[in-house]
């Protein structure tokens, strides 16, 4: 038979999904590998699905979603993140902000332009970028996992079509402070390219870090694809809702691209969506304040245990180093499973520059994370 597709047959099954699936159906496992929150779904989000589905709201939904949660999108984007839009010409709802990446990468790129990421970053990236035909252009990031901003300037090429940020970022934790992001704005606007900036942990941010949204700044909303999603903030992973943020020309063909593919979200979940936005963030303070409690004690344990380790000031993930014990993070994945059967993911799906380390995600309660770090103490003593 003919050749079958060899831009998905070589790429790999999501290692994060694998270790979710070998986690299913043992008690005693415990997961720091998905980066799922783990307080509850408010009760309107879910409320507002199950009055939709009464309602027998199951058609098809408009393929840019339905226009009241549009209207309130944007109205977040005006007051939460500073950028002026109109919810007819600049917001389209995504399957997750997964789907929005994919969107985004189908309106800007053609084969063969190249993307620039700071390494380690979302291992989707990676291989969204392959499907599409474009050169990923890695930049390794400085110790302390913030951006190499010299590294990125010199990586520009006459091919470089676009930067990708996620701040704060999955898997480092890493949050841009404002003379970080005004470099890479700076780059962005001198080399006229586009700038695609994934904000679904804005709301998870520590040390008086302030989120400022890239498209929020001068020269920057037409060049720029904002991405967020129900997500993290809602605890709705399973939702599904995320959204995209950008000019009328982009989400013209972002919308082109949705028709011929998925052809709509789910349209009973996106007046739960409406349900969210309506909330505010108020009910997040005291979860807020359980995830900082919890980055301190991943943070003190594991420099207590030995491990080379950067204190995140963003997300909810550690990467700690694996140099001090001889190890890479693939077999400290692989051996901690086995032998304390607590689930980390290894670093090297993250990029060319993490095989010694390894993401942990700390979204889990903390009488969980005290046992996990127990677990891990004891691995390292009987290695």
């Amino acid at each position: 038979m003919k050749e079958i597709s060899q831009k998905v047959k070589n790429a790999p099954k999501s290692a994060i999904r694998e270790l979710f699936d070998l986690a299913l159906g043992r008690s005693d496992v415990i997961s720091l590998g998905i980066g799922q929150p783990d307080f509850d779904t408010p009760e309107p989000v879910i409320q507002g699905n199950i009055k939709a589905l009464k309602k027998n709201i199951t058609m098809y939904a408009p393929t840019r979603g339905i226009p009241e949660l549009l209207e309130l999108i944007e109205e977040k984007m005006d007051k939460t993140n500073n950028i002026p839009v109109n919810w007819k010409d600049n917001i389209i709802v995504t399957n997750g902000a997964s789907q929005a990446i994919t969107l985004a990468f189908a309106s800007l790129f053609n084969p063969g332009d190249e993307l620039i990421i700071s390494s380690p970053n979302f291992v989707s990236y990676f291989y969204c970028a392959s499907f599409f035909g474009v050169k990923v252009i890695e930049i390794k990031r400085n110790k302390d996992f913030s951006p190499n901003i010299e590294g990125i300037r010199n990586a520009i090429t006459n091919k470089t079509k676009a930067m990708l940020i996620n701040s704060p970022n999955n898997p480092t934790g890493y949050a841009l402070n404002q003379k970080e992001l005004k470099e890479i704005v700076d780059i962005i606007i001198e080399h006229d390219l586009y700038l695609i900036t994934d904000e679904v942990y804005e709301n998870f941010i520590y040390d008086e870090v302030k989120h400022i949204s890239p498209a929020s700044l001068n020269g920057m909303f037409e060049r720029t694809v904002t991405v967020n999603a129900i997500s993290k903030l809602f605890s709705a992973t399973g939702f599904r809702l995320g959204y995209a943020v950008a000019s009328k020309e982009i989400i013209d063909l972002m919308e082109k691209f949705h028709q011929y593919t998925i052809a709509g979200t789910n349209h009973a979940a996106q007046y739960g969506f409406i349900e969210a936005l309506k909330m505010g963030t108020d009910f997040f303070k005291e979860i807020w304040e359980s995830f900082d409690k919890r980055r301190n004690l991943v943070y003190n344990r594991l420099n207590e245990i030995g491990f080379d380790i950067i204190k995140p000031n963003g997300a909810f993930y550690f990467m700690p180093s694996t140099i001090n014990f001889n190890l890479t993070g693939k077999e400290v994945s692989q051996r901690l499973m086995k032998a304390q059967a607590v689930a980390v993911i290894p670093g090297e799906i993250f990029g060319s520059f993490s095989d010694h380390m390894f993401r942990i995600s700390y979204a889990t309660e903390i009488r969980k994370l005290e046992e996990a770090m127990n677990r891990i103490e004891n691995f390292i003593q009987n290695l």
